[in-house]
């Protein structure tokens, strides 16, 4: 205070105002010092972070001098430093044309102020794509003073592109279905354009065994069934990466689906003209071929002759060895006729063992040339450890005499095989009118069978079954009678056959059980004492799955009583297939009702399998009681059956039964019920009332 108020202070203060601008002088002189500094740290540090950046970056003035250009750019056109590039324009590193293609897009941006982003252009160096994008540069006021540019490299992701289109061109031409050499040709120019200077080749099958080489890769063909159709071999490259490799594994696929799709085609066009199994021309095939042979040997005296093959006795090769070995059989058997028949004629399958064959005219007998065929099929074979000799039925037509038409021989042919399964089978028979008249007949008796079922033409009559101690009628069995408009009565005999055959017999069955139950349940309705009535059963009906409910619905419009109905069953019937009757038997014996077994003895069943049939009565089959007491074999065998019988727990039924002599050796051996016209014929029903009134 003292010395401002002398006046010192002022001069002090002037004193220091020097020293302290000279201090904030250097205090600015350091600040940008250090911010120039700073400048050139992050300007270097800018750069050097744009060097190592892959893309292309670069500045031009309004003239197209390169201001600035980051490390690709320079080594890219071939320069050392950004230095050597300053100052130059395109026009001094590029050909003129390509300059002047540069320069004009850049000369529209800076003109128009508009940036051109994402343009894809060819490298105007190397091999490759570029995707280019240009905005103007501006100084501080807005004015437009060059142009910036930038572009990436996009030949990995173009070459990607090519690969994923060349791959979808090959996927549609499978899914069109184009030819499998015309996709093996695209295949080959695909590549071509996408791997210029590589050897790409396709080995299929044999080519397996063909190793690639070192320079090469190797992609499997793979099959749909996990096997390889072959090999897809391309050579290498240091450049290679692994979306190439990846694209070739996946045409290697597409080329497996490929050969899939044209082998399913081939096997396709092959089923619709062969049989699957063994591989002969099937029906529709055979019907072509025959037609055209018959117009070219229409003149010649002796024709073709059209022959129908059938395997003897084939089911019993599937029921017993199973199919495979049924299957096995049949493929032998159409190698077999092939090699016999040889280029002269046609062999073909027409379903399950039946064979067609058509002979062409030759100098031998068409009957001998069928002989030789029958002959080669009978030939031993070894077929599941099982030597096997199987015998065929031949029936043939000829077109000069038989037919001038496929159909006309076939059914001719026809005709003729079924007369050689009626005379016993292992034959060769020729077609002849009286066949045809004897076919016409059988028709005729069909169509009336079929009449007399809608009319219900049928009746019953019934045997009475005798007990041996008491001499009581126990039961009857009911046996069908067709009651003709114009013949009277018809045994069975002589329609029964023929009803199996056509399947006619379903219904006659179905109708036989009915009426049996309903007279079953009037007799005892009339007050007489319950009697069991057996009712026969065809092999057809007792197959059906349908039968338990049949007898269940008979036995239910009857109001019958289960334990009063019987059903009979063949030996023969239920030795055709043991399982499945054992279980047809178990649902029909569940519901209540008596099972026997008709015809004993004739079936050839072993006691093994008897004892597992849930049975409660044997018939002795007719054939062993009617030489009873000439023939001691019949005895003995007759003796043997009701022995074994008793061991089971089993009664037994003797049918046939027609002298006393008969009656009293039944007897003495234990029988215990007696059936036929030694007691009484099969009587219709209203007789058959008043006999058992009499009883």
């Amino acid at each position: 205070m003292k010395y401002a108020e002398d006046g010192i202070g002022e001069q002090y203060e002037n004193i220091m105002d020097p020293i302290q601008t000279c201090q904030t002088l250097q205090e600015i002189v350091q600040r940008l010092q250090t911010e120039q500094s700073s400048l050139v740290e992050r300007y270097e540090w800018l750069e050097a972070m744009i060097n190592h950046v892959p893309d292309f970056i670069y500045a031009k003035d309004r003239e197209g001098r390169f201001l600035f250009a980051n490390r690709a750019i320079v080594l890219n056109n071939g320069f050392r430093t950004v230095e050597d590039l300053i100052g130059l324009t395109d026009f001094d590193i590029h050909p003129s044309e390509a300059a002047r293609d540069i320069a004009a897009v850049e000369r529209r941006v800076m003109e128009e102020g508009r940036p051109d982003l994402g343009i894809e252009e060819k490298r105007l160096t190397g091999e490759g794509w570029l995707m280019m994008s240009r905005v103007p540069l501006r100084d501080r006021s807005g004015k437009v003073i060059g142009i910036v540019g930038a572009s990436r490299d996009i030949s990995a992701r173009k070459r990607d592109e090519r690969l994923m289109k060349a791959q979808a061109t090959l996927l549609q031409s499978v899914a069109r279905g184009i030819e499998l050499p015309d996709l093996l040709v695209q295949l080959k120019s695909l590549l071509e354009a996408l791997l210029p200077t590589r050897r790409a080749n396709v080995w299929l099958d044999a080519g397996l065994s063909l190793a690639a080489r070192e320079s090469e890769h190797e992609f499997a063909i793979p099959a749909r069934d996990g096997t390889l159709h072959g090999l897809l071999v391309v050579g290498a490259d240091t450049t290679d990466d692994a979306a190439l490799l990846e694209f070739l594994t996946g045409v290697a696929q597409t080329i497996g689906i490929a050969i899939d799709r044209h082998r399913d085609a081939e096997r396709i066009a092959f089923l619709a003209e062969h049989d699957a199994l063994t591989g002969l021309p099937n029906r529709a095939s055979l019907d072509r071929q025959l037609q055209a042979l018959l117009g070219a040997t229409s003149h010649l005296p002796c024709g073709v002759a059209v022959a129908f093959v059938d395997l003897d006795h084939f089911k019993l090769v599937n029921d017993s060895l199973g199919h495979a070995a049924g299957d096995e059989l049949l493929k032998i058997v159409a190698q077999r006729i092939t090699d016999e028949l040889g280029p002269a004629g046609l062999v073909s399958r027409v379903g399950g063992d039946e064979f067609i064959v058509v002979l062409t005219p030759t100098p031998i007998e068409f009957d001998r040339r069928l002989d030789e065929i029958r002959a080669a099929i009978a030939v031993p074979l070894q077929l599941c450890g099982m030597e096997l000799r199987v015998t065929s039925s031949i029936g043939f037509a000829c077109s000069i005499e038989h037919g001038l038409t496929a159909a006309e021989l076939f059914a001719n042919a026809d005709m003729a095989l079924y007369r050689v399964k009626a005379n016993g089978r292992n034959g060769v028979q020729l077609f002849s009118p009286a066949l045809a008249e004897e076919g016409r007949h059988k028709l005729a008796r069909i169509e009336e069978l079929r009449r007399a079922i809608e009319r219900d033409e049928f009746v019953l009559h019934y045997q009475p079954q005798r007990q041996m101690l008491t001499g009581k009628v126990i039961g009857v069995e009911a046996l069908v009678r067709w009651q003709h408009p114009a013949k009277g009565l018809v045994a069975p005999g002589d329609f029964i056959p023929l009803a199996e055959e056509t399947g006619l017999i379903l219904a006659i069955g179905e109708m036989v059980l009915r009426k049996a139950c309903s007279q079953a349940r009037t007799w005892q309705d009339a007050g007489l004492s319950p009697i069991r009535i057996a009712v026969n059963m065809s092999a057809r009906q007792f197959h059906e799955p349908a039968l338990a409910g049949q007898v269940a619905a008979a036995l239910a419009a009857a109001r019958l009583d289960p334990q009063w109905l019987e059903i009979e069953v063949t030996e023969s019937l239920i030795m055709q297939d043991v399982e499945g009757a054992i279980e047809r038997m178990r649902e029909l014996k569940e519901l209540g009702i008596t099972l026997s077994i008709d015809d004993f003895g004739t079936g050839y069943s072993s006691l093994s399998m008897l004892k597992r049939f849930p049975l409660s009565r044997l018939k002795i089959d007719r054939s062993f009681i009617a030489d009873i007491p000439a023939d001691p074999g019949d005895m003995a065998i007759t003796s043997a059956i009701l022995a074994l019988a008793k061991l089971l727990g089993l009664e037994v039924v003797a049918e046939g039964v027609e002298t006393a002599d008969q009656a009293d050796f039944l007897k003495q051996a234990g029988c215990d019920f007696l059936q036929g016209y030694l007691f009484s014929r099969p009587l219709p029903a209203q007789e058959m009332d008043m006999f058992l009134l009499g009883r």
